[in-house]
């Protein structure tokens, strides 16, 4: 007798669908807690583990506060940025676990992939210039992204961001990215997601105060490995 045909079960799904609900609940329970304005000017201005401002892996459509310096530790990730102008940052990337000696590969390879510099311009301003929505453009190592960012403050405090990266040094040229986030009075609910590395994530990020945001960051979500592996504690600093 042959054995029944039976439909295998994949376990990254249940887990995906698990984290958007549990954000869904997130924000419905918190719709009340309406965030401060200048809570949330606070918020936005925090590294994201490529080190230029953003969410989780995903850049923002806002920058550095005007010259004064960023600076990020999530994990083995490290991040330096300036403020040039009230438009305008620029900094660098730097993977310590990468940066090793240890690592494989050639000295040219291992610098490539773990040290980048980065830049950011704000062309257009919802917040500031009444501007319909935000728009930036930038670069990070071998590639340029362009991102637009829709502030929701009547709609359960979300903010929409997607973009696009064009990576002139690969095979597979354009790659799109998107986030979702959601205010409370001191904090953000994120989940972002990159399609060139097919990486999602949810996170939370909190105001600790003006100067100080601490991240806590489930990475990688559709590829849940160990705790360890998958989770990520940071932390941005300004001054």
């Amino acid at each position: 007798m042959k054995p029944k045909n039976t439909r295998s079960v994949n376990p990254k799904i249940p887990f995906i669908s698990t984290a958007v609900l549990m954000f869904l609940l997130l924000v419905l329970s918190a719709a009340s807690a309406r965030p401060q304005p200048e809570n949330l000017a606070y918020l936005v201005n925090a590294q994201s583990l490529n080190a230029y401002t953003g969410n989780i892996i995903t850049p923002s459509p806002f920058t550095a506060d005007s010259r004064k310096f960023s600076f990020g530790l999530h994990k083995f990730n490290i991040g330096v940025n300036y403020g040039i102008n009230s438009s305008w940052e620029s900094g660098v990337y730097i993977n310590l676990n990468e940066l090793t000696p240890s690592s494989n590969g050639s000295y040219d390879t291992i610098v490539t992939t773990s040290i980048a510099l980065h830049s950011k311009y704000r062309l257009m301003k919802q917040s500031e210039d009444g501007q319909p929505f935000d728009f930036s453009a930038g670069f990070f190592g071998k590639s340029v992204y362009f991102i637009i960012g829709k502030q929701l403050n009547d709609f359960f405090e979300l903010n929409f961001e997607a973009g696009v990266d064009v990576y002139y040094t690969k095979t597979d040229k354009l790659g799109y990215f998107f986030s979702i986030t959601h205010s409370e009075k001191y904090s953000n609910f994120i989940i972002d997601y990159k399609s060139y590395t097919g990486q999602a994530n949810i996170g939370w990020r909190v105001l600790l105060s003006p100067d100080v945001k601490l991240d806590l960051f489930l990475t990688d979500i559709n590829r849940f490995r160990s705790t360890f592996d998958n989770f990520m504690f940071g932390i941005t600093l300004t001054s």
